[in-house]
This record gives structure tokens, sequence and C-alpha cells, in this order.
């Protein structure tokens, strides 16, 4: 097979080009948060934190798909970069929960417009109802593979 019909089978292929776009995403991502020292990843966790304050390792592992060791080295480097601290769970000194920091609180607003700012370029191009549209067919085949967001 010559390579303009292998790449015109993987531009028709739905996989490859939710893979790719996640992945242009996620490069635009880390330019928008560089400046910040925050990757993508704990940019999730910022997120997670500001909408529903104190959380659990196993409930961001849960959002974010992420096993627990993988959230559990994140974490310590959120804690050390000053964006979240860990509150030991008083009836099992074992586990924990983690909250933001007066600077991860802080920063809420400032991160927020800047990324608005950073995607709104290329963003503004599409319609809002193809926005709405797109949104709305990725929750329905999220659902269809069985994915649950608290």
């Amino acid at each position: 097979m010559d390579f303009g019909k292998a790449l015109f089978h993987l531009n028709n292929n739905l996989g490859y080009n939710l893979y790719r776009t996640y992945l242009l995403f996620h490069r635009e991502l880390i330019r928008a948060l560089k400046g910040y020292g925050v990757t993508p990843e704990q940019w999730q966790v910022l997120i997670i934190l500001w909408n529903h304050g104190s959380v659990t390792p196993t409930q961001i592992s849960s959002v974010t798909l992420q096993d627990l060791p993988s959230i559990s080295r994140m974490l310590v480097r959120m804690e050390r970069n000053g964006w979240t601290r860990r509150v030991i769970n008083e009836k099992d000194g074992r586990s924990f929960h983690v909250e933001l920091t007066d600077k991860g609180q802080g920063k809420k607003s400032e991160m927020m417009l800047a990324l608005e700012k950073h995607f709104s370029a290329f963003l503004k191009q599409v319609p809002a109802e193809m926005n709405y549209g797109i949104k709305q067919q990725l929750l329905q085949l999220r659902g269809l593979l069985n994915d649950y967001t608290p």
C-alpha cells in the first residue's frame, strides 16, 4: 500500500482522528501552561480541586483515568511546587485527601483567562453550535465506552 493510501485510510478512521486531535490539543495545553510550571495532567487535578474542593487520590484517579502510583507521584510534585497539600484523615492515618494551597486557589482566574486566550485563537473558528454538537457526540461516545465521570 502506498503512503497516500495509508493516510487516506487513517484519515477515515475515527480512533485515529480522536487520538490525533487529543495529541494536538495536548500539545497546545502544554504550551499554554508552560509559564505556570504545570503539566496538562496537573491541570486536570487543579480543575478537579477548584470545582470540588478536597478530594482523595482515588477520586482523582477515577476522573483522570490515571493509575494511583502515577497520581501519587504527580501529587508529590504538585505539593513540592506549592499547588496542593495533603490533609491526613484523622480516623485513618494511612489515608489522606488533597486540597489547594493559597497559591493553587489564587492562580485560578489568571490561569483560566490565559488558557481561554490561548485556545480562543483556534476555537473562535468553530461555530458555537458545532462546538456544542462535538461535545455532545463525544459524551455519547464516552458513554458507549462505559466511561463514568462523577
